[in-house]
């Protein structure tokens, strides 16, 4: 969808100690040649729980856009996203967060938006719709928060990935800001949905002492013979290429007129297999060195790539960003962005 009036006005984000991946191959944590694989250099490892996170990030981006004139109330509308635990059982973390940055009484519904590793475009998909169509809702607060310490296992829940700890936020409005959102699309393959189910069986509660292994579901998923590895590449890189051509005639930017590519926070070679490759063309700049010393941070990669190159001052007036989403499912986004500071 595109959108005329949709903009972010303030951004913000946090991470935990970065900590050098060497130290987790020395420790057998991480093999030398992953590390070699992935390009990793660090990744981000939090004391705090995601919720306090997404507390600083949200409190980050709501004096940004306090600045620009935007205020937040009891009628901004608030979406949480995350992919793992966030504190407490049995709790809304969203419920909390709005409360503390947004006051005890709201006219709204704070949400969790569970679209896992594509939180990031999938509340700001939702925010930007809701703002064009509902006019009694003056703005949007997007949070997302994760942490992957124990009993998850940061190096081999994923394959071709670390996982990084931290949070980003946004404040999404209408009339002006620091970004805006030129068009935003998003696209599923439930097919692939098996990569992160394999033979799992149904449990009636969760099991605190699990260790998710993607690794070993995929190798599952695959045996089954319904999918071959082949048909999961095919099928993976048609959804890629087909969100972006649409993303980018819904805003009428051609492939060579893209300044930035912000994609999730994977290692090098997933980057080039699953992003470069697909799209054909090579955008002058991305995010790939910011991704290799945070690690993938879950729900938050894309907005807390939006605040480090709003924070580094990195966009020239006017430049183009194409952000890119993928979550398990499995759900496919894209989205412009453009430096049309008013």
């Amino acid at each position: 969808m595109r959108f005329d009036d949709v903009w972010i006005a303030g951004t913000g984000s946090t991470h935990g100690d970065l900590v050098p991946i060497d130290r987790a191959v020395a420790d057998g944590s991480y093999s030398s040649m992953a590390m070699e694989s992935t390009g990793m250099r660090t990744f981000s490892e939090a004391g705090q729980v995601p919720a306090e996170m997404a507390l600083t990030a949200a409190q980050e981006a709501l004096k940004a856009a306090e600045e620009r004139g935007v205020q937040t109330g009891q009628d901004t509308l608030h979406l949480h996203s995350h992919a793992s635990f966030q504190g407490i059982d049995m709790w809304s973390a969203a419920c909390w967060l709005a409360g503390e940055l947004l006051g005890p009484e709201l006219t709204t519904m704070p949400t969790t938006v569970a679209a896992w590793s594509n939180g990031s475009l999938a509340c700001l998909d939702i925010a930007a719709s809701k703002l064009s169509f509902q006019p009694d809702i003056p703005n949007a607060l997007i949070t997302l928060a994760d942490k992957f310490g124990p009993p998850a296992d940061r190096f081999h829940t994923s394959p071709g990935m670390v996982f990084g700890d931290g949070a980003a936020a946004a404040v999404v409005c209408r009339g002006g800001g620091r970004l805006r959102l030129v068009s935003c699309v998003a696209e599923t393959d439930t097919v692939l949905g098996g990569l992160s189910r394999g033979d799992e069986p149904f449990r009636d509660a969760p099991d605190p002492t699990a260790q998710p292994d993607m690794r070993r579901r995929t190798r599952e998923f695959l045996a089954g013979g319904r999918v071959s590895l082949r048909d999961v590449q095919h099928r993976t890189t048609e959804r890629i290429r087909s969100v972006v051509s649409r993303a980018l005639a819904e805003a009428e930017v051609a492939q060579d007129e893209v300044d930035w590519l912000v994609t999730p926070f994977v290692g090098r070679t997933l980057y080039r297999d699953s992003f470069v490759l697909p799209l054909g063309f090579t955008p002058r700049h991305n995010l790939l060195d910011l991704g290799l010393t945070r690690g993938h941070l879950g729900a938050s990669d894309q907005i807390y790539a939006l605040d480090h190159l709003l924070k580094r001052d990195l966009l020239e007036p006017g430049a183009r960003v194409l952000v890119i989403g993928t979550g398990m499912g499995f759900t496919f986004s894209a989205a412009v962005i453009s430096a049309d500071s008013a």
